[in-house]
């Protein structure tokens, strides 16, 4: 199982960091309802190990994803 250390900034919240699968990214992409989240809801698509997504930024949809790929077997501990 592949993880992925991940923050989410959206202006005007605290900046959610998470490591989760990408699976369960997208399903806080999808909770979180923020516009323009279908990049990473195709169920096909692959990240590369790491990178930056900004969305709108200035703009009232403004939003922000980093992630990086975790190597090897992750441990999540509560």
């Amino acid at each position: 199982m592949t993880f992925y250390a991940w923050t989410i900034s959206v202006p005007g919240r605290p900046d959610m960091e998470e490591v989760t699968t990408l699976p369960e990214l997208q399903d806080v992409l999808r909770v979180m309802d923020l516009p323009d989240t279908a990049l990473f809801m195709q169920p096909d698509q692959l990240m590369p190990d790491r990178g930056t997504y900004s969305n709108d930024e200035g703009s009232m949809d403004e939003w922000s994803l980093t992630w990086t790929k975790l190597d090897g077997e992750t441990e999540v501990i509560d």
